[in-house]
């Protein structure tokens, strides 16, 4: 596609689909481990906090008026912090593909196709993803858009299924773990939501000013799908939602429509692969936009190196479970410690530029 330029609501649409998933899937085991019934409430912390953190992308975004930011600081003078910048964001990138990758995969083999090599079922993703990602951000943006009302109604449609074996009662008495629990629960949550950064990879694609809203409005969203299945897998399961690897799907298994239809978790196949499908699109498209390759023969080498990565990573290293399980609470810690001061430092840049370009001017 020639023109790679999309709306604000498509840029909405794209950062649900993206994160939505991770606050499904690799998020709520965290939570629940971390605090255990008492990590909903770490949530309704985080949120507002992340809100006015939400500033700093924005006034990124105003000040540099939403052009390649690689570029920009190329031309701002600020070459020394282009490494920095490019490299942080490859490894963040590349290792968010990978847990989506491995997380998608390891729960198709346990669920539903158990008998299928991995060989299979990882190449038949990566090669639907690595086709979308070569179409442009905007192709991407489209299927976001088709996909997405449909993930949001199967979602309404699971946790309303449930009202009749939930116990909202179960959320309470509060802070029955301690602060410390909670915090690092925050933590977690601040780390996911601290994602929506990756706006300004792509904001030079975005054809309409975005405005403060445009991205608060995003993160509350974003805060509603992670507490929503979390207090709905606390209210269902009890303290067992602490054993429970993927609680999201296990509210699944519980809908009952009458006394002659169950058993429809199948749906949330369509879920997990319409999240993890937007989710490495974008991550290989953005991956590629950011080591800034030009012709379409060295993009195309770039996606298949990517794609034999993951595929190397999935099928012959093979990470143990209690290895990949550290390494996921160490990673979000690190994300929060890490994208939170980039923000800061990228912002005082952005700072410090634009007003000198304003008193010369």
């Amino acid at each position: 596609m020639n023109n790679q330029k999309i709306t604000a609501l498509q840029m909405g649409m794209l950062m649900i689909m993206t994160v939505g998933l991770v606050n499904h899937v690799t998020l709520l085991p965290l939570l629940l481990d971390a605090a255990k019934k008492d990590s909903w409430i770490s949530i309704i912390f985080t949120v507002p906090l992340c809100i006015l953190w939400v500033t700093i992308p924005f006034y990124i975004m105003k000040k540099t008026k939403q052009t390649n930011l690689v570029q920009w600081l190329k031309t701002s003078r600020l070459n020394w912090f282009k490494p920095v910048f490019i490299g942080i964001f490859f490894l963040y990138m590349t290792i968010n593909m990978f847990i989506t990758l491995r997380e998608v995969i390891t729960w198709t083999k346990i669920t539903y196709l158990p008998q299928t090599p991995m060989l299979l079922t990882c190449s038949t993703l990566l090669l639907l993803c690595m086709y979308a990602a070569s179409k442009g951000i905007k192709a991407i943006a489209i299927a976001a858009g088709i996909l997405l009302p449909f993930v949001w109604c199967l979602g309404y449609f699971v946790m309303s299924s449930n009202f009749q074996v939930k116990r909202y009662s179960l959320l309470f008495p509060l802070f029955t773990t301690g602060s410390g629990p909670i915090l690092l629960c925050m933590t977690y949550v601040g780390a996911s939501m601290l994602e929506i950064i990756i706006v300004l990879l792509f904001q030079h694609h975005i054809k309409e000013d975005v405005k403060w809203w445009h991205l608060a409005v995003v993160l509350f969203l974003l805060g509603g799908l992670t507490l929503g299945p979390l207090m709905g897998a606390i209210a269902a399961f009890g303290y067992e939602a602490v054993k429970l690897k993927y609680p999201a799907y296990e509210q699944w298994r519980l809908v009952q429509l009458g006394a002659f239809v169950s058993h429809v978790d199948f749906l949330s196949i369509y879920q997990w692969i319409s999240g993890a499908f937007i989710r490495i699109s974008l991550s290989l498209y953005l991956l590629i936009d950011l080591l800034q390759l030009q012709n379409r023969k060295s993009k195309m080498i770039g996606y298949g190196l990517f794609g034999l990565a993951m595929l190397f990573l999935m099928v012959v290293v093979k990470i143990p479970e209690a290895i990949y399980s550290r390494l996921i609470k160490d990673f979000y810690l690190a994300v929060f410690f890490c994208i939170l001061p980039l923000s800061l430092v990228l912002f005082v840049l952005v700072y410090v530029k634009t007003k000198r370009k304003g008193m010369s001017s």
